[in-house]
């Protein structure tokens, strides 16, 4: 499938680059360095329309398909990493509001995010189960007309400053096959019960995770998302599609933030009589680290396309959850290494925290682990190759 953009698609793409030139990357070394949630820069985001694109009009979004929501989050992340991903984490629970939710729902919990006043989370993974999702053990039992849950949730995204969780729970003790008897319900961060302390981490400073607690927490029945119960471990997957794209075309944006700061420091820094680009070697490696960021940016779009045209009843011959699994295979891991290689280029000043590129090169590496790991990613692949997905 070859992906070429759209008019509209490159001038979504050009407004927020020039968002990310104006209003990120002057304030962002502050936010990494104090460890704040950039809330100031989300809600000017907000303002400028490029928070929400992919809900219904009616509820404050745009309709934006998978393609534009990619470039979005790639333009957040290329002008910094750890606030990027940040503001695009900051919708993680809507995708299942969006699609699942009632009018009352999103009008309560979705519309707010559009104008920048909530962020939002998505509780999956747990302490022992990781990427296992049928494995999850938070429960939710009913009492009257309420649930009550109880239960732990690990590393999630926006756990202590997200208004509202959309957590997976265990609803039927005993299914048949454990995937089966799970179901997604929007627990608000106010809720008695609820708790979440933050994780220390490697990297992602502007950008939190939170292991989450639910201990009694009542919420009502009417907070289940879908129209039925035991639903969740698809309703989840179906999120991890779209998820899985957006992440890889966030770790483009961080390879592509690396590779233009490698680039500009190798035509100003001059060693040897002469600029440190000139050297034939250098070259060789700003060559190699572009081929990278150009496959995997036909890859996420070729993903994105793909899912896009299926969800408009298109006819797709590839299987979507391959190509979500290898654009974000491929995508977050040559973001590793063109960080890797931008510090080096860097020399000495690149291992040193006053430098961009430092801290791109400790955020990337998460994009090999959440949402599925890269072993994850690889053991999907093989399925479907097998003919077993």
């Amino acid at each position: 499938m070859t992906v070429n953009l759209t008019d509209e698609e490159r001038a979504l793409r050009d407004r927020t680059r020039e968002f990310g030139t104006e209003h990120i990357q002057p304030d962002a070394m502050e936010y990494v360095e104090s460890g704040e949630w950039p809330w100031d820069i989300y809600e000017k985001a907000a303002q400028e329309g490029l928070i929400g694109l992919p809900f219904e009009a009616e509820y404050g979004g745009q309709d934006a398909s998978l393609v534009e929501q990619s470039l979005v989050a790639q333009e957040f992340c290329r002008a910094d990493s750890s606030v990027g991903i940040a503001l695009h984490g900051s919708m993680t629970g809507c995708h299942a509001m969006s699609s699942l939710g009632t009018p009352g729902q999103k009008e309560r919990w979705l519309e707010p995010v559009t104008r920048g006043e909530m962020t939002t989370a998505i509780g999956l993974t747990e302490p022992d189960s990781g990427s296992a999702l049928a494995e999850t053990t938070t429960t939710a039992e009913k009492d009257g007309d309420e649930y009550v849950i109880n239960g732990e949730k690990d590393w999630i995204a926006n756990g202590v400053s997200g208004d509202w969780v959309a957590t997976l729970c265990r609803t039927d003790p005993d299914p048949d096959k454990p995937h089966r008897g799970l179901s997604l319900i929007v627990v608000p961060t106010d809720a008695d019960g609820y708790e979440a302390e933050e994780r220390e981490k490697l990297g992602l400073d502007a950008a939190e995770h939170a292991r989450l607690t639910y201990d009694d927490v009542r919420v009502p029945q009417a907070n289940l998302l879908g129209e039925e119960e035991g639903k969740g471990f698809y309703q989840a997957l179906d999120w991890l599609e779209h998820g899985r794209v957006d992440i890889a075309a966030a770790h483009l944006g961080m390879a592509e933030g690396a590779f233009d700061r490698a680039l500009a420091r190798a035509k100003d820094r001059e060693q040897g009589g002469q600029r440190i680009g000139d050297y034939q070697g250098m070259r060789w490696k700003l060559a190699d680290m572009r081929k990278q960021i150009e496959v995997a940016n036909s890859q996420v779009y070729r993903a994105a396309r793909a899912i896009d045209e299926a969800e408009a009843g298109g006819e797709v011959e590839e299987s979507l959850i391959e190509q979500a699994s290898i654009a974000k295979l491929y995508a977050t891991e040559i973001a590793c290494e063109v960080a890797e290689e931008a510090v080096q280029i860097f020399g000495g000043a690149g291992y040193g925290t006053d430098e961009e590129v430092e801290h791109f090169y400790r955020d990337v590496k998460a994009g090999t682990i959440y949402e599925g790991t890269s072993e994850i990613q690889r053991n999907t692949i093989g399925k479907v190759l097998f003919d077993e997905l």
